[in-house]
């Protein structure tokens, strides 16, 4: 008797409809909460923000289910839009934010 392996798994994908809903079934499924941040870590990243405005630090941002990390400059901070623009152009908001680090 011959091993089958993928080949049984081979109808699921007859469906376009499906293999797309599988697909992101699996994307929606590595999403996380967005972390919940304590008083210290605010304070943390408030005198980063004040502070370190020349400086390159390494940012942790929420997006969409995601931390992202990347080491960036400060460019602008619009305080009546709680936002922040980085060099690269990267716009994003104060609260999504997660943590701060000195390279």
């Amino acid at each position: 008797m011959s091993d089958r392996g993928m080949k049984k798994w081979a109808p699921y994908k007859s469906l376009i409809e499906q293999e797309i809903f599988i697909k992101q079934m699996k994307v929606n499924k590595e999403k996380i909460e967005k972390p919940v941040l304590c008083e210290e870590e605010m304070e943390k990243i408030n005198y980063h923000l004040s502070q370190n405005r020349c400086k390159t630090l390494i940012f942790s941002v929420y997006s969409d289910g995601y931390i992202y990390k990347f080491e960036t400059k400060i460019k602008t901070i619009d305080l009546y839009s709680k936002s922040i623009v980085f060099e690269n152009n990267l716009k994003y908001s104060i609260n999504d934010i997660v943590d701060i680090e000195e390279p």
